[in-house]
Formats: C-alpha cells, sequence, structure tokens
C-alpha cells in the first residue's frame, strides 16, 4: 500500500505545469557591444547598408541604406538603449531616388523624422541581429570600431 501512495505522490509531482518548454528570454547588457560601425549582411552587393553607433547605452546613429551614390537613404539620429531594445529616433532624414522621383523608400519619407524600435536578438561584439518595428530579422557584422 506505501508503494502505490509513493507512485501516486510522485505521478501528481511530475505533472504539475511544466515551464520547461517556454525559453526564457535572457537580459544582456549589450551597451560595451553595441558601439560600432555594422554593415548589412542580408542585402546584394550593390546595396550599401549600415548603422553606425557610439557611445555606451545612449548617442549618435546614422543608418544608410544606398543603393548607388544618389539613390537611397542616409538618416542621422539619437538612440537610446534598454535592455534588448535599441529606440532609433532619425530627425535628420535625406531620401534620394533619381530613379523614380520619390521622396519615400523603405519607410522612410524625406525630411522627415522617423523613429524604429530594433529588437536586439543576439550581439557577441562581431554579429548583430535585429529585427525592426515590421518584424523584419536584420543581420549585421561588425566592420569597424568607433574611435
Amino acid at each position: 500500500m506505501l508503494f502505490i501512495a509513493s507512485a501516486l505522490s510522485f505521478g501528481f509531482a511530475s505533472c504539475g505545469d511544466n515551464d520547461d518548454d517556454e525559453p526564457t528570454p535572457v537580459e544582456t547588457d549589450y551597451s560595451n557591444v553595441i558601439p560600432g560601425h555594422w554593415r548589412n549582411t542580408g542585402v546584394s552587393d550593390d546595396i550599401e547598408e549600415t548603422l553606425s553607433i557610439n557611445y555606451k547605452g545612449a548617442g549618435t546613429i546614422c543608418f544608410y541604406d544606398l543603393v548607388e551614390a544618389d539613390w537611397g537613404i542616409m538618416a542621422f539620429g539619437t538612440y537610446t538603449l534598454s535592455g534588448n531594445k535599441l529606440s532609433a529616433s532619425y530627425t535628420d532624414v535625406s531620401v534620394t531616388d533619381s530613379n523614380y522621383k520619390s521622396t519615400t523608400y523603405h519607410g522612410f519619407t524625406d525630411g522627415k523624422s522617423k523613429t524604429v524600435t530594433y529588437t536586439i536578438q543576439s550581439c557577441d561584439g562581431k554579429k548583430l541581429v535585429v529585427k525592426d518595428d515590421s518584424g523584419k530579422t536584420l543581420n549585421y557584422e561588425k566592420y569597424a570600431d568607433v574611435k
């Protein structure tokens, strides 16, 4: 009888709510590894997309998405870093599109401020993986440190 009671108590103890199936988000301080010049590795060779981030936790940010010297986006502003959220406020936005005469490209509009929140998926100081507001995953590789 004692054996049956022990077996039942073990069965009840092991049938509880198991949270091990859910990955636990890891909070990481990215402020020491995020400063630098980053090149998007997921774009074609004729497109240059870079992020330049200085300081630790807050500072300036530059975003370039250039297809050719006279076509693309140049955006400058400031950013704050909190946990795995990098919030970029681009206040100086220039969009040039000489091929189609448009002032809007990839969600940026010439002369209009834009805020983008990037969710850092991982960053080891050499590779940076983020998701932007639209859920698009962007892969960057550091090509230079900030001075």
